[in-house]
């Protein structure tokens, strides 16, 4: 792989990083607004494919 390549690559890890801390700052900010009790940790996306029960 040529600098160059890793130079990119880096960019856009960096820029897919951003755009997810982004996003979980805005879906923490809506929670929030809606009145949940949403901690950034409790927003954490899982696997499991059954509803969690609140």
């Amino acid at each position: 792989m040529s600098q160059a390549a890793t130079i990119i690559d880096f960019t856009l890890q960096r820029k897919r990083k951003l755009a997810q801390q982004q996003g979980r700052l805005l879906w923490a900010m809506y929670a929030q607004q809606a009145g949940f009790a949403a901690s950034p940790g409790s927003l954490a996306i899982t696997s499991s494919k059954t509803p969690r029960q609140a």
